[in-house]
């Protein structure tokens, strides 16, 4: 036991770490958690659940069958950016899973599956399970560790999920003196993907994915001709231990997005709660509350998606991860959705995150939330004409404001009482 602790770590390590909450969020919260794997936990513990385990992957399927997680939402990452860096290269890539509050990672041979879980009120949460058989399955609950190499290290500190792109050599360590980028939604996509494996086509776009960095740490390059357009993995690595053979690019653009989003829910949150310092959000001053909705307008741009790189070719994965993203979350009357793909010349066919519908949202406190309403209703209105987002045609805001109205009961309840239509 003793060595497999030395080796824990959450899932995501340098190269992704999904940070959504201060430490000192986590080490105050007075309420029990209530993450998705705190409630899986319960229904183990209770004996409602029981996890299987088979030879290749042991518990890993089973895990993402119980937190309904879409195991077509793979995505591999082969830059040794985390502390298992014994289990990744380019020929055993690091597995992560993912739906809109739980996130996993798999390594073959590794001795643990990690999990990052968002409880509504605590933020992150990190969890490993031993990948052994074992008579009864444990998810040990990772504290301050985490949180060494996952950022929030004081009261106050700002937190981050973040995926990054790195030139990776052939030894699977990123080149010490290469550029690496943040990737979000709006990073360019010529700067994505480096140390990630990436299967679909994407027309004219090129990325850095797929191909090693080749030369010296001085002089190196990346060829990303042959990286392009890559529909099946096979080349590069022994796709068999995996559940796909996919690392679909579609899943990529929406794993971004989301944890761009994530971050500023948490965000906007944690400041609220900072200018709060423990005050009734009803009893606050006009200036408290001002405080807070000056830091809450990037949640509304993140949410409508702001910024976003234009996709100049279209894009298409290589599963039928799109299909089923596509498919699910509520509907309206028309049978839209904010979950609908666009990939063509955007992510999204309405321009909203489907995370205004996640717990995290619905948990923020009452001033952000109010605020956020209110900007939505101003803007998808069209009240608001103000450049920032003059990405939105009429047609995206008035679908938007449409979905929205029908599908978030108190979004609708919001402009109702401000008169909005």
């Amino acid at each position: 036991m003793g060595w497999v602790k030395m080796k824990r770590t959450a899932i995501f390590g340098i190269c992704c770490a999904p940070i959504l909450a201060a430490g000192w969020m986590h080490q105050t919260a007075a309420t029990p958690a209530a993450d998705p794997v705190a409630l899986l936990k319960k229904r183990i513990s209770s004996g409602q659940t029981k996890l299987e385990f088979e030879p290749k992957q042991g518990y890993l399927r089973s895990i993402l069958t119980q937190l309904k997680i879409d195991p077509n939402s793979q995505v591999l990452v082969f830059s040794k950016t985390s502390l298992q860096t014994d289990h990744i290269s380019p020929k055993t890539p690091r597995a992560l899973y993912f739906n809109d509050e739980v996130y996993v990672g798999w390594i073959p041979g590794a001795p643990l599956i990690e999990i990052m879980s968002v409880d509504p009120k605590r933020g992150a949460l990190f969890y490993t399970i031993e990948n052994t058989k074992q008579a009864q399955v444990a998810f040990s609950t990772e504290g301050s560790d985490c949180f060494r190499c996952h950022g929030g290290r004081g009261f106050g500190s700002p937190a981050a999920l973040f995926g990054r792109s790195v030139q990776t050599a052939p030894s699977g360590y990123s080149r010490v003196f290469a550029q690496t980028y943040n990737m979000t939604p709006s990073t360019p996509i010529r700067n994505r993907w480096g140390g990630w494996y990436v299967s679909g086509t994407h027309g004219k776009l090129r990325h850095m994915g797929n191909e090693l960095s080749q030369g010296t740490d001085e002089k190196h390059s990346i060829n990303i001709e042959r990286g392009a357009n890559v529909t099946s993995l096979s080349r590069y690595f022994d796709v068999k231990p995996y559940l796909t053979p996919h690392s679909d690019i579609a899943a990529l653009m929406v794993f971004e997005q989301q944890m761009e989003v994530q971050n500023l829910i948490t965000r906007a949150n944690q400041d609220a709660l900072l200018i709060l310092r423990g005050t009734n959000p009803e009893k606050a001053s006009k200036e408290t509350i001002a405080n807070i909705e000056n830091y809450s307008e990037g949640l509304v741009s993140g949410l409508l998606c702001q910024g976003e790189a234009k996709l100049t070719s279209p894009v298409k994965g290589t599963t039928a991860f799109a299909k089923t993203y596509s498919e699910s979350g509520p509907k309206d009357s028309k049978g839209r959705s904010l979950y609908q793909l666009d990939l063509t010349t955007r992510i999204l066919r309405y321009p909203c995150s489907p995370l205004i519908y996640s717990p995290s949202f619905d948990a923020l406190q009452s001033p952000v939330k109010n605020f956020v309403y209110r900007r939505l209703g101003e803007i998808l209105s069209g009240r608001d004409k103000s450049s920032g987002y003059a990405h939105l045609s009429a047609t995206d805001r008035k679908n938007v404001l449409e979905i929205l109205t029908e599908t978030k009961p108190d979004f609708a309840k919001s402009l109702a009482s401000s008169g909005t239509k």
